[in-house]
């Protein structure tokens, strides 16, 4: 039972991946502008915020029939996205599989608390493997599907094949069912006793600051070390991918069940010491020993912040889960400042940024 939720991460980042590589081919198939094609990205993990709700759900019904319902839901709506011929089929395509990808995750993480116990930080790090397994597996499967000239469609195809078998694995799993005290208590008076929870907000406020490092900061590495270092796009992009690498090792050691644990305060003194190394030294060897460290601390602090929360409440992890993302959101504001900046000021000051934000984990973080 453990292994069909710890396998949620391989799951979805494997479907994940696919409307994200596939756009170029889907715009010119389909006929969309890039402001339709734009919207439609920013729509699929933007979904998941008006399904805040889905959390509070999970604390209180069946774990095993959202999952499950959450799985096949997610695997019609990629078929649906395979059948797409116009750009209203793609947006309730992809409404579909963010509610549903929301509902099956939130009921899953739910039912891990509640097998596992105080075991949640080795099982969480297993789960992050499997999703960095998956972040992998995607882009292959996209790349056969255009490679073998099926195109796009082929790739969703499948996804949505794999994630319907997944969603039939799910409910054929004896998952724990709401307590008691879980069924006793009302859903909304628990959502308003999660909001004012400080340490709820706080959690949430450092998921936000650790979620502006999430993928934004290499692409954006890749832009400084290509204009202001001076490095091709190719070699760029290498050591970019350091950061992969030092966050799938970081991941497999947080795995193991005997180790020495770790706090927050190391990853945030890592993370700040990676930026510093990207930003200040001048060498491609350090870029990439200083990328590897922030995939090292992004990774490992996630952990951290995942198993934190969802232990925050007993009884209320979908709730406390839901807001503490929630509040997380305020992260994706990044890249859009840093953006801005390097409009205007250049990639080197935009980059600057990030060192802010990495000083102000390093100060809060306990």
């Amino acid at each position: 039972m453990v292994a069909s939720l710890l396998l949620v991460g391989f799951a979805e980042e494997t479907v994940a991946f696919q409307p994200y590589g596939a756009v170029e081919s889907i715009r010119q198939d389909i006929g969309l502008t890039y402001v339709e094609a734009g919207f439609l990205l920013a729509l699929y993990p933007g979904i998941g915020l008006l399904a805040t709700p889905l959390g509070v759900l999970a604390d209180h019904t069946s774990r095993r029939v959202m999952a499950a319902v959450g799985g096949l839901g997610y695997g019609l709506g990629l078929c649906l996205f395979a059948l797409a011929g116009d750009f209203w089929t793609l947006f309730a395509a992809v409404v579909v599989m963010g509610v549903a990808g929301d509902a099956m995750v939130r009921a899953v993480d739910v039912a891990l608390v509640d097998v596992v116990g105080d075991r949640i930080e080795p099982a969480l790090a297993r789960s992050a493997l499997l999703a960095a397994v998956g972040d992998l597996f995607g882009p292959l499967l996209l790349f056969a599907a255009l490679g073998t000239g099926l195109g796009w469609r082929a790739a969703f195809w499948a996804a949505g094949a794999l994630m319907l078998a997944y969603g039939v694995v799910l409910a054929s799993q004896p998952l724990p069912p709401p307590t008691a005290r879980e069924e006793a208590r009302r859903p909304w008076r628990g959502l308003v006793e999660v909001v004012r929870d400080r340490r709820v907000l706080v959690a949430g406020l450092l998921v936000a600051v650790v979620g502006a490092f999430d993928d934004t900061f290499v692409g954006f590495a890749v832009a400084f070390l290509t204009t202001d270092r001076g490095l091709s796009p190719a070699v760029a992009t290498l050591v970019a991918g350091a950061g992969m690498v030092g966050g799938i090792v970081a991941t497999a050691w947080a795995g193991r069940t005997r180790r020495r644990r770790v706090g927050l305060r190391p990853c945030a003194v890592l993370l700040l010491a990676g930026v510093v190394v990207v930003l200040v030294v001048p060498h491609v060897l350090a870029a990439a020993l200083g990328t590897a460290a922030v995939g090292a601390a992004v990774n490992l602090a996630w952990i951290l912040l995942e198993a934190r929360y969802l232990t925050l409440r007993p009884g209320q992890a979908g709730t406390t889960a839901a807001v503490v993302e929630a509040v997380g959101q305020l992260g994706v504001l990044t890249p859009v400042v840093v953006g801005l900046l390097a409009d205007h000021q250049g990639m080197s000051a935009a980059m600057l940024i990030y060192l802010v934000i990495a000083v102000v984990f390093a100060a809060a973080a306990r």
